[in-house]
């Protein structure tokens, strides 16, 4: 769920690497499957409250590979609430191994404006989060 309690499902076809890291966007996904993750979350959430998932769907069946207890912060356009003494901006295109010696090198007082398409339950927004820096997506011109 995020912010606004909302069920957010992402995902692609085929393998997913690509997208959790950053480098392919969500897809729109068929009925069926977007169902069956529904349902498996509201199973889940039933017996251990709000949590987040990763999820595979093999054509007949969802399976969890990770889950997580708890709701996210994140919403449409802040992936980590807060504000910030200064913004510098990543793009995602550079990578999630340059987003973590970025996240490390970074004064405290410096937030993250998120420039490219990141999904929200990806490990670029995953990342952010645990990092607890504030991080907005840069609206797309």
């Amino acid at each position: 769920m995020d912010a606004e309690k909302r069920i957010v499902i992402e995902g692609t076809s085929g393998e997913g690497d690509s997208f959790m890291v950053g480098k392919r966007l969500p897809e729109r996904l068929p009925e069926n499957v977007l169902h069956d993750i529904r349902e498996t979350y509201h199973l889940a959430e039933k017996k251990l409250g709000p949590v987040r998932f990763e999820w595979v769907h093999d054509g007949t069946r969802v399976w969890i590979v990770q889950l997580h207890k708890g709701a996210t912060d994140s919403s449409a356009s802040t992936l980590v609430p807060g504000e910030a003494d200064q913004w510098e901006v990543f793009d995602v295109s550079s990578g999630l191994e340059e987003l973590r010696r970025l996240l490390a090198r970074l004064p405290a007082d410096v937030g993250l404006q998120i420039r490219g398409d990141v999904g929200l339950t990806s490990h670029v927004a995953d990342l952010l989060r645990k990092a607890r820096r504030p991080a907005r997506l840069q609206p797309q011109s």
